[in-house]
C-alpha cells in the first residue's frame, strides 16, 4: 500500500479517526493491527518476516540484560542474534549477487545459478531498528522492553516500516507509555507535512524521474544533456526520499507521535561532509554509533580515521544495493570525506576569512555548487543498473571533447514549457521552505493559523492533482527506496 494512493488515504483517515475514539489502552491494539495490515497488503506472507524478526529480537533482549546476566555470554547471544538477522537480510538481498560474484570468479567451480526469491519491502530498514535496540541494551543504554505490544509497535509502525526513517527504541518506546491526547495542531501539522511530501513527490520527483527515465532508456541526446539528466538525478531523488520522509513523519505527527527528521537542507551544504551530515540521517547516525564509533572513530589516528570512514561509507552502499555500482557510490562518498579532512586546515582558513557579507555569499555559492556537483557524480553511480551503463552514460558525457557541448534537448525527454514553468516555480518554493528550514523555522508554525493553513493546504494539493496525478503525461513511480 502506497503512500501516494486513494485506498491509502482511506486507511489512514480510518486509522486516525478510530485512534482518537479508542481508549488509551485500545490504541496500541490498534497500531498494530493497522501496521500489519499495511505491511502484508501486497503479500500476505511478508508478516512472517516481520513478526519473526519482532520476536527473535525481543526475547534476545532478555537473555543480553545487563541486569540480568554477566560474562561472555551475553556478547554470544548478542552476535548469534545479528548473525541471524543480517543473515536473513543477506539471503533475502545479497545471496545472488554473492552467487553472480562467486561464478565470475571461478566460472569452472561455481555453476551459474539464479535464485528466485521474495525481497521483503523494507527489510533494511526494520532489521537496522531492532539491532540498534539490543546494542543499547547489551550497552546498558535502554532498559529492556517488557511490554511485547509496544514492542511490536515499534517495529512495524506502518508510517516508518517500509522506508523508515530508521526508529530508534529509546525515543520511540517511552511515547507508548504515555497518554496523547487528541490535539488539532498536532494533526494540522501532520496533514501539512504529509500534503508537502505528496507535492514533493508527484510534482517534482516524479516529474524529473520522466525525464530522466527517457534518457536511461535510450533516447538519444546531446553530452551537456547528459549532464543536465545527471544533475536532475540529484534533485528527483532528493525529493522522492524527502518527500517520502515528509509524509512518514506527519503521518506519525497526526498520530501524535516524534520520530527522528531524516532530512535538514542537504544539498545547501557546502561540503560532502557536511552533506552527510544532513541526508538520510536516521541511517547515518546508526552507522554513526554502531559501527563506526565501536571501530574507534576518530580517536585513533588519522589514517585510521580515513580507513574508518571508507569501511562505513562502503558498507552503506552496499546497504543500499547488492551490486558492485552501489558499493563504488559508497566508497566514492567516503573518500570525498577523506580528502576534505586532509585539507581541512586551508578549507577552514579560507572560510575563516570569508565570514559575513559579500565574501561569505560567495562562498556559499562556490562551495554550495561544488558539492552538488560531486554529489551528483555519486549519484550517477547509484542510477546506473550496472557497470556496463555506467561506462556508455561516461563515454556520452565525454563525448563533448569530441563533438563539442551540442545542444540541450530536455524537449526531446519530454519536458514542455507548461512543465518547466511549473516545476521552476516548485523547485524555487521547496528551496525557500529549505532555507527557512535550516534557519529552525518549520512549517509547523502554519499549522497554528487557520486561513493560512487551509490556504497552504489546498493550494498544494491542487497543484499536486493538476501537475502530478492528473497532470499531462504524467508517470507515477515507485519510492526509490522501496529497494532498499
Amino acid at each position: 500500500m502506497s503512500f501516494t494512493t486513494f485506498l491509502f488515504f482511506g486507511f489512514f483517515l480510518g486509522v486516525l479517526v478510530l485512534y482518537y475514539l479508542l481508549p488509551h489502552r485500545l490504541r496500541k491494539l490498534l497500531l498494530l493491527a493497522a501496521s500489519y495490515v499495511f505491511y502484508m497488503w501486497s503479500a500476505p506472507a511478508l508478516g512472517a518476516v516481520l513478526l519473526g524478526t519482532t520476536l527473535l529480537s525481543y526475547g534476545a533482549a532478555f537473555l543480553i540484560d545487563p541486569k540480568k546476566r554477566s560474562g561472555r555470554s551475553r556478547a554470544w547471544i548478542l552476535g548469534t542474534c545479528c548473525l541471524i538477522h543480517f543473515g536473513l537480510l543477506f539471503v533475502c538481498k545479497y545471496l545472488q549477487m554473492t552467487l553472480d560474484l562467486a561464478y565470475r570468479l571461478l566460472p569452472s567451480i561455481v555453476p551459474q545459478k539464479t535464485v528466485h526469491l521474495l525481497l521483503p519491502v523494507g527489510i533494511s530498514f526494520f532489521t537496522f531498528a531492532v539491532t540498534g535496540y539490543l546494542f543499547d541494551v547489551y550497552r546498558g543504554k535502554y532498559p529492556v522492553e517488557r511490554n511485547f505490544l509496544d514492542y511490536a509497535v515499534f517495529v512495524a509502525f506502518f508510517p516508518c516500516v517500509l522506508a523508515g526513517p530508521i526508529g530508534q527504541a529509546r525515543s520511540f518506546l517511552p511515547q507508548l507509555k504515555q497518554r496523547v491526547p487528541f490535539r488539532s495542531e498536532s494533526v494540522k501539522a501532520g496533514v501539512l507535512r504529509f500534503v508537502f511530501g505528496l507535492f514533493q513527490k508527484l510534482v517534482l520527483a516524479d516529474n524529473i524521474g520522466t525525464l530522466v527515465n527517457a534518457a536511461y532508456g535510450g533516447t538519444v541526446i546531446s553530452p551537456v544533456t547528459w549532464v543536465a539528466v545527471i544533475l536532475l538525478y540529484s534533485l528527483q531523488i532528493y525529493f522522492d526520499f524527502c518527500g517520502y520522509s515528509h509524509m512518514a513523519i506527519g503521518l506519525a505527527t497526526a498520530l501524535g507521535f516524534r520520530v527522528t527528521e531524516n532530512f535538514n537542507a542537504p544539498y545547501y551544504s557546502t561540503s560532502v561532509t557536511s552533506f552527510w551530515k544532513k541526508w538520510h540521517i536516521s541511517l547515518t547516525s546508526w552507522f554513526r554509533e554502531y559501527l563506526y564509533f565501536p571501530m574507534g572513530g576518530s580517536r585513533k589516528g588519522n589514517l585510521r580515521t580515513y580507513f574508518n570512514i571508507l569501511v562505513v561509507f562502503a558498507v552503506s552502499g552496499l546497504w543500499h544495493g547488492a551490486a558492485v555500482h552501489y558499493v563504488l557510490w559508497g566508497a566514492l562518498n567516503g573518500v570525498f570525506q577523506v580528502l576534505e579532512r586532509m585539507t581541512a586546515a586551508p578549507r577552514n582558513r579560507l572560510e575563516a576569512r570569508c565570514r559575513g557579507g559579500a565574501r561569505k555569499l560567495i562562498y556559499g555559492l562556490v562551495f554550495g555548487a561544488g558539492t552538488y556537483v560531486l554529489v551528483s557524480l555519486t549519484w550517477l553511480l547509484f542510477r546506473v543498473e550496472n557497470l556496463g551503463q555506467l561506462q556508455y552514460v561516461a563515454g556520452q558525457i565525454l563525448g563533448l571533447f569530441r563533438t563539442g557541448l551540442g545542444p540541450l534537448q530536455l524537449r526531446a525527454l519530454g519536458l514542455n514549457d507548461q512543465l518547466r514553468t511549473v516545476l521552476l516555480l516548485s523547485l524555487a518554493l521547496c528551496s525557500v521552505v529549505d532555507a527557512l528550514w535550516m534557519r529552525g523555522m518549520r512549517m509547523q508554525r502554519l499549522s497554528r493559523s487557520v486561513l493560512p493553513f487551509y490556504a497552504v493546504v489546498c493550494a498544494l494539493i491542487l497543484v499536486t492533482a493538476v501537475y502530478g496525478v492528473y497532470g499531462e503525461g504524467f508517470n507515477a513511480q515507485e519510492f526509490v527506496y522501496f529497494k532498499y
